[in-house]
């Protein structure tokens, strides 16, 4: 028996099969950068946590085997289908951090830019915006100690400090193309 169910409306799948008294379970979810996703199995009077899916080669996969019997006990066997869940988010600005004078905060950056690569370099934190005559700034946290944000365009970073904490400000035109200042 093998079945195969969709999860986040689609853009991921869940595989189980069973082989000698055990339920293989694999699934996969696109990486979209916006945290950590926990994956259960659902059946017909419960659930059963699967655990983490991890990075893997740009995508995000899981593979458990737990015995039918457990599944069971947690009335998640036969499977009925298949969840993936947004257990931990990740954040690059802290949204109880107060937006500075002039800027608005942008929960999905990555709908402003022009180009796709651009998009997928911004991943799925939120950042810093401000209008200006020629298009708009986008500010995205900077430390030194993490990864460059928007890597693709760091020359035309300027590192600048608002209210307190550190911020790589882009600048854009109007439709997300960069912009030299």
């Amino acid at each position: 028996m093998e079945a195969r169910f969709s999860l986040l409306d689609g853009r991921g799948w869940l595989t189980v099969s069973e082989e000698r008294g055990r339920a293989v379970c694999r699934g996969q979810l696109p990486d979209d950068k916006k945290g950590l996703y926990k994956g259960w199995l659902t059946g017909p009077a419960g659930r059963a946590l699967l655990g983490t899916f991890v990075p893997e080669q740009g995508v995000l996969v899981l593979s458990r085997t737990l015995s039918v019997a457990e599944l069971e006990r947690q009335g998640a066997w036969p499977p009925g289908g298949g969840e993936a869940v947004l257990a931990y988010a990740f954040q690059r600005e802290p949204r109880n951090r107060p937006v500075p004078p002039g800027w608005t905060w942008v929960a999905e950056p990555a709908r402003l830019m022009g180009e796709p690569l651009l998009a997928q370099a911004l991943g799925g934190g939120g950042a810093l915006l401000r209008k200006d005559e020629q298009g708009f700034l986008l500010a995205c946290r900077y430390r030194p100690e993490q990864p460059f944000p928007l890597t693709p365009l760091f020359c035309f970073a300027r590192i600048q400090e608002l209210d307190g904490a550190q911020y790589a400000v882009f600048p854009f035109r109007p439709g997300g193309c960069p912009r030299p200042e």
